[in-house]
C-alpha cells in the first residue's frame, strides 16, 4: 500500500511543471522565514517587556523604600561658653532648641546637677534635625562635669501645664556626674640660663605654666627680678596629664633644683595627711615663706633701699625706705603675704597706696598704684599672691613703677635682705614617710641629670 502511494507521488512530481515546482519551494521557504522572524520579534518583545517590568518594579520598590525612610538624622554638636546671667534654659534657647525638649531636660531626674553652671565654663550640646537635645555635656574641667543623654521610652513627668503634647513628651533624659580616668606621665627638663629664665625655658620646651610654677615655688628664696644671672640653671620633673591618650594639661612639678649664683635650692612636692600638697627641702623644711620676695613678676629694680638717696623729683636727700620695681602700667601687684588691708586710698607722695598688716610684727606697703583691685577694701583679708592693684605713677613718681616697703615692728627694713620667716615644716609624725619619698624622687632626678649630658 505504502509502496503504491510513493510511486504515485513520484509520478506526480515527475510530471509537475518545474517552474511551478520552484514557486512552490520558494513559497514554503518564505513562509518558514516569516514564521522564524516573527518568533524572534515576539521573543525579543517579551524579553523587553519583562526587563521593563523589572525596572519599573525596581523603581517602584526604590521609591517606596525612600518614602518609608525617616527624615535624615544629621546631628550637630554646638559648644558655647557660659556667660554672666546665663541659665540652662537661656543657653539652650540661644542654640535654637525647641521648648518641649528643654522642658523635658529640666524636668528630668537629677537635672539639679545642671543648675550650678559657672561663668566661663563650657556646654557641649548634640542637637538632632528636629532641634531637640540628644545629649548635653557641662564641662567642669578637663576630666569631670555633668552629662545628660536622651533615653527613649523613659518615663516622663506630666508636662500638660506647659502646653507640651503627650507625643512630644514621650522621652526624657538621664542626668549624672561623670569623671574621666586620667594618666600621669613624668617629664624631665634641664635648662641653663643664658638670656632669661623664661626665654631659655621655652627654648627647651618647657610650658609657660610650668615656668610660672617654678617661679612661684622658689619665689620665697630667689628674687627672679634681681638675683638671676647668666649661667644659673635649673632641673625639674613635672607631670603631663592625659585623658583617653590625649594630653590635656601640664600637671604639678614633682621636684625642682635651682642653682642661683652657685647656691643650690631644692623643692620636693609632698602630699600632707590633710590632702593638700606643699614643697619642702630634702630635710623637711617648708620652702614656702610667710612672704614673697617680690610683689611684681618679671620687672626690674629701678631703685634699691637707700636711706641717703637724693629724691628724683624733690632733688634733695630723702631716705628711700623701700624698693622700686619698674614695670609697665597695669602690671598686676601681688600681696607678698597673708594679712588684712588696713589702708587703701590716696596718701600724699605715695599716690594710691595699699597697706597690709600681716601680724603684730610685720606689715607691707604698695605705692604709686594706677588703680586698686575692685575687691580691695579696708578690713578685707587677703592671701599671699592675691592681686591687690596695678602698677602706675600716681603721687611723686617720675615713671611707672611700684614702690614696695617692708616693716618689722613698725620700722623700715630692706625687703631684699630681710630674713623671712618660714612656714611650718613636715610634721614629726610624717618625717619618716617624707624622708623615704624625698630619697626616691631625688634619686630619680639625679638619674635624669646624669643621663642628660
Amino acid at each position: 500500500m505504502l509502496e503504491q502511494i510513493f510511486k504515485q507521488l513520484k509520478l506526480l512530481l515527475y510530471n509537475f511543471p518545474k517552474k511551478h515546482f520552484y514557486y512552490f519551494l520558494f513559497g514554503i521557504f518564505f513562509l518558514f522565514s516569516i514564521t522564524f522572524v516573527s518568533n524572534l520579534e515576539l521573543q525579543s518583545s517579551i524579553q523587553k517587556k519583562e526587563s521593563s517590568n523589572e525596572i519599573e518594579i525596581s523603581l517602584i520598590d526604590l521609591v517606596a523604600s525612600v518614602e518609608n525612610i525617616d527624615e535624615p538624622n544629621f546631628n550637630q554638636i554646638k559648644t558655647t561658653d557660659v556667660k554672666r546671667n546665663d541659665t540652662l534654659f537661656s543657653i539652650l534657647k540661644r542654640l535654637g532648641i525647641k521648648d518641649y525638649s528643654i522642658y523635658n531636660l529640666v524636668n528630668s531626674p537629677n537635672s539639679h546637677l545642671l543648675t550650678k553652671i559657672k561663668v566661663g565654663k563650657k556646654l557641649e550640646v548634640e542637637i538632632n534635625s528636629q532641634n531637640e537635645v540628644e545629649s548635653l555635656k557641662y564641662i567642669e574641667d578637663f576630666k569631670s562635669g555633668v552629662i545628660a543623654k536622651r533615653i527613649e521610652n523613659f518615663k516622663c513627668i506630666n508636662l500638660s501645664v506647659s502646653g507640651v503634647t503627650k507625643k512630644k513628651a514621650d522621652c526624657n533624659y538621664l542626668v549624672k556626674n561623670y569623671e574621666l580616668k586620667t594618666e600621669e606621665f613624668k617629664v624631665f627638663k634641664r635648662v641653663k640660663i643664658m638670656d632669661s629664665l623664661y626665654a631659655d625655658g621655652l627654648k627647651e620646651g618647657l610650658p609657660d605654666s610650668v615656668i610660672m610654677d617654678l617661679v612661684y615655688i622658689f619665689g620665697w628664696d630667689i628674687d627672679f627680678v634681681y638675683d638671676i644671672r647668666p649661667g644659673d640653671s635649673y632641673s625639674l620633673i613635672y607631670e603631663e596629664i592625659f585623658v583617653n591618650g590625649e594630653k590635656k594639661i601640664d600637671g604639678d612639678i614633682l621636684i625642682a633644683e635651682f642653682t642661683n649664683r652657685g647656691k643650690k635650692y631644692l623643692a620636693i612636692r609632698y602630699k600632707l595627711p590633710e590632702g593638700n600638697s606643699e614643697y619642702f627641702s630634702a630635710n623637711g623644711r617648708n620652702i614656702k615663706k610667710a612672704f614673697l620676695r617680690s610683689p611684681v613678676k618679671f620687672s626690674y629694680i629701678s631703685s634699691k633701699y637707700n636711706l641717703n638717696r637724693r629724691h628724683p623729683v624733690l632733688h634733695k636727700i630723702r631716705a628711700h625706705t623701700g624698693v622700686d620695681y619698674a614695670a609697665a602700667k597695669g602690671t598686676p601687684i601681688r600681696a607678698t603675704g597673708d594679712g588684712t588691708i588696713v589702708f587703701a586710698d590716696k596718701k600724699g607722695g605715695y599716690g594710691n597706696l595699699v597697706e597690709i598688716k600681716h601680724t603684730e610684727d610685720y606689715s607691707t606697703r604698695y605705692a604709686h598704684l594706677n588703680k586698686f583691685h575692685p575687691r580691695i577694701k579696708v578690713g578685707k583679708k587677703v592671701k599671699q599672691s592675691d592681686i591687690i592693684g596695678y602698677v602706675g605713677r600716681t603721687g611723686t613718681a617720675t615713671g611707672d613703677h611700684l614702690h614696695y616697703e617692708f616693716r618689722v615692728n613698725g620700722k623700715h627694713t630692706d625687703p631684699l635682705t630681710v630674713k623671712l620667716p618660714n612656714a611650718k615644716p613636715v610634721n614629726s609624725a610624717e618625717i619618716d614617710r617624707f624622708t623615704q619619698h624625698s630619697k626616691n624622687i631625688l634619686e630619680e632626678l639625679n638619674n635624669y641629670q646624669n643621663l642628660s649630658f
